[in-house]
């Protein structure tokens, strides 16, 4: 998955980059009547190509790495609040604790999650990379 965007902040060997999010209606938004504003995020990116700050770069990550991250943040936190919420119901037998069980293992699991973000990294499989400098 490749994208392109400005660098907007330099952190030791890496890149802060600014990137346009893709509307949901498919990013033809000239000819399209909704009113909707393009909105951009920023990404953290390896910087091996000594980006400096304003640059116009691509960016790269992998597209499995992209694939398996969208399913760790997106369906597994459902899975395994579906998982809690049955086996409450289970054990239990009472609906509204099975419905705290599930959001609770829910909130739990979010939890766990932006704390693993926020701590430092070895790896690079999952880290988005800087491939070219446009201008």
């Amino acid at each position: 998955m490749d994208q392109i965007g400005q660098v907007v902040e330099l952190q030791g060997r890496n890149a802060i980059v600014r990137v346009r999010r893709a509307p949901a209606c498919g990013e033809n938004c000239a000819s399209c009547g909704g009113g909707c504003s393009p909105t951009s995020t920023t990404l953290k990116a390896v910087n091996g190509l000594n980006a400096k700050v304003g640059d116009m770069v691509k960016v790269e990550m992998s597209g499995g790495a992209f694939v398996l991250l969208a399913f760790v943040g997106y369906i597994l936190p459902i899975l395994i609040a579906i998982a809690a919420y049955l086996a409450a119901l289970r054990i239990s037998g009472d609906s509204l604790v099975a419905d705290i069980a599930a959001v609770a293992a829910l909130v739990l699991t979010l939890v766990v999650f932006f704390a693993a973000d926020k701590m430092p990294r070895r790896s690079t499989r999952f880290s988005s990379r800087i491939i070219r400098i446009l201008r």
